[in-house]
């Protein structure tokens, strides 16, 4: 008995850092692509935020890629069909097929699944299904349920519970960066100028010997 307890804490603790981790990846996913609608941040800040990430394109398409990979394999950590691997249902097998049998959940589920399986796994040259990831509202929706799964799995366990508040202050980590972004590359472009239409101009009064 207290070696299977043992083994359950262990796999909350796990579970735990893959759901945060999985939250933080779709909040990065999220927070760009949001920064890219005029219609939710408005021109002023549309403006700023589309700039600053076109003068690093490449840079930012591979973060998004990354922030999608990671959070699709992490968000599946807990729902694996392989025998050798860890999941929730290890924890509780009951508590688990209520989760999983629930519509919302079994569907959303099985839609990333899919989307694992047939773009990030590999890439399926039928291309049988349209393969998109769930809209960010059934997103949302899926972490409030799985958090308040997990919640109830170590609560019966260990009687503790998790905020799972990590991604507030990740998003202003996130807006700090472009910030920074935005003013070094503006600082930068603003020295190419000086330096070459400024300081080198020979008609410059420190450099015009006809002034």
């Amino acid at each position: 008995m207290e070696k299977e307890k043992k083994y359950q804490k262990e796999a909350l603790d796990h579970f735990r850092l893959s759901i945060i981790d999985a939250k933080l990846s779709y909040v990065l996913l999220k927070s760009l692509y949001q920064s890219r609608a005029e219609n939710i941040v408005g021109k002023q800040l549309f403006d700023k935020y589309f700039w600053v990430q076109k003068q690093h394109g490449g840079f930012f398409n591979k973060i998004e890629h990354c922030a999608v990979v990671d959070f699709i394999i992490r968000i599946l950590h807990g729902f694996d069909n392989d025998k050798q691997a860890l999941t929730l249902k290890d924890i509780d097998e009951k508590a688990y097929d209520k989760f999983i049998n629930k519509e919302e959940n079994e569907e959303f589920i099985n839609k990333i699944k899919i989307f694992r399986d047939k773009k990030i796994a590999h890439f399926d040259k039928k291309q049988p299904i349209e393969k998109k990831l769930p809209p960010f509202k059934k997103i949302d929706n899926f972490f409030m349920n799985l958090e308040n799964f997990y919640n109830e799995l170590s609560g019966k366990i260990e009687d503790s519970k998790t905020l799972f508040g990590q991604d507030k202050d990740f998003k202003y980590e996130i807006e700090k960066v472009l910030q920074n972004l935005y003013v070094g590359e503006k600082n930068r472009l603003l020295n190419i100028e000086l330096e070459y239409n400024w300081k080198k101009n020979p008609n410059n009064i420190s450099q015009n010997h006809n002034l």
